[in-house]
């Protein structure tokens, strides 16, 4: 495995999980609108913020994975 590889894996997985926390954010939402209320409080504006630097690092990595090719 050389580096490049590795950040096109790295890249992949942050972006994955950026992604699956921009869905949770969705369902959040839909269910605020539905008035369903979860047991545990989520810190929304902590939990945006987390989303938000994943999405930019997996882009950066990708970037950065694409200059390499």
């Amino acid at each position: 495995m050389n580096i490049s590889e590795l950040l096109f894996i790295a890249s992949m997985i942050t972006l994955i999980v950026g992604f699956v926390g921009v869905v949770m954010i969705i369902v959040l939402g839909l269910m605020d609108l539905m008035h369903i209320q979860l047991r545990v409080q989520v810190d929304r504006k902590k939990y945006i913020r987390n989303i938000i630097i994943l999405l930019v690092v997996g882009g950066l990595l990708s970037t950065a994975y694409l200059m390499m090719k």
